[in-house]
């Protein structure tokens, strides 16, 4: 017969004072956590935390969703199966909390099924904190089926569950989401709006075409983001959509879009003086396009003798009128000399 009893430590020492632990095997503490009895509950986190193999096999074989659902409710909000729960002091800190997060990663200990299910059903909690806390594991999962609802929570009230919603869908990696990470983009603030940035570059290349229809929008700060993703990226294929950028009526677009065509080495220079060839010369174009040309001659000091006579000729003040020529004459050097390979 099982010594726990359903009390919290504090009923029977000071709080800072743990009491013993007992002898109860980590099985019977385990179903019996499940439960809802906070008593074992605590004498087996006690044992998690001291890594012991047979806690983790306690919580990996209980077939019941019952002991990862007061888990998490523990994580994000401190209580057990709805009650107040006051453990040692040793239990009390966020380290705690983070290992018993990693119970929730595959193979950790608790089935990754269970952890998905569980997950998934708390994700929808009308509390903040279990929601959010519910992403996160989510995330960490990194199974596409829960992209659904990632994206119902993009949405989310709360924005620490709007921020934990885009994280987990850039680490999922599900191009499906998408459509929606963008859609939340056009009203994010700028710490969201990072965050989705975040989650888009790590989608990579399924991203792409998704970014480069969105640098065409009319809001100035979602071709900013696109811009800035873009060359977060460096897919080629983004190349001709930053160097039109470079003369976007809205300055910073324009800088995001020349520090993004930096990324792409000497690959974005002929597109760059094919653009000054033909391109109206504007105060604007002269500075991104100088600011993209003069920084790859410093990356490669064997562009700097082609291009350097251009930025020159930019920064002068006949700049209307020799930058063309200047461009064209650099282009056809650098042809000459096979100097444009990758």
């Amino acid at each position: 017969m099982s010594e726990v009893y359903d009390t919290t430590p504090s009923e029977h020492a000071p709080a800072d004072v743990a009491p013993p632990v007992g002898i109860t095997p980590p099985q019977i503490l385990a179903q019996e956590a499940a439960a809802g009895r906070r008593g074992a509950a605590w004498r087996l986190m006690v044992w998690i935390m001291e890594n012991d193999p047979r806690a983790i096999v306690a919580v990996s074989s209980l077939e019941d969703d019952r002991l990862a659902q007061n888990l998490l409710e523990f994580i994000a909000m401190g209580t057990w199966a709805g009650k107040p729960f006051v453990v040692p002091a040793p239990l009390r800190s966020s380290y705690t909390r983070t290992r018993l997060r990693t119970l929730f990663l595959p193979g950790a200990g608790i089935d990754s099924v269970r952890s998905q299910r569980v997950a998934m059903s708390a994700a929808r909690d009308k509390r903040p904190a279990m929601r959010e806390n519910a992403i996160y594991i989510l995330g960490i999962l990194e199974s596409p089926v829960a992209t659904p609802v990632l994206i119902e929570a993009l949405n989310d009230p709360v924005p620490a569950v709007r921020m934990q919603a885009a994280k987990a869908l850039g680490r999922i990696g599900d191009p499906a989401a998408i459509p929606a990470l963008l859609n939340a983009l056009r009203g994010a603030d700028e710490q969201f709006g990072s965050q989705i940035f975040s989650a888009l570059v790590r989608l990579g290349q399924a991203a792409v075409p998704a970014l480069m229809e969105a640098s065409k929008s009319n809001s100035a700060w979602m071709r900013w983001q696109s811009a800035r993703a873009l060359g977060a990226i460096r897919d080629r294929r983004a190349i001709p959509v930053l160097v039109d950028a470079l003369s976007d009526s809205d300055h910073s677009v324009a800088w995001m879009a020349a520090k993004g065509l930096v990324q792409f080495g000497r690959l974005s220079v002929e597109p760059v003086l094919q653009v000054l060839v033909k391109a109206v010369m504007t105060p604007w174009v002269v500075e991104t396009a100088s600011y993209v040309l003069h920084t790859q001659s410093q990356y490669e000091p064997k562009l700097k003798p082609y291009l350097e006579p251009v930025v020159q000729q930019m920064r002068g003040l006949a700049y209307r009128v020799g930058t063309s020529q200047a461009a064209q004459k650099a282009l056809a050097q650098l042809k000459a000399d096979n100097m444009l390979e990758s």
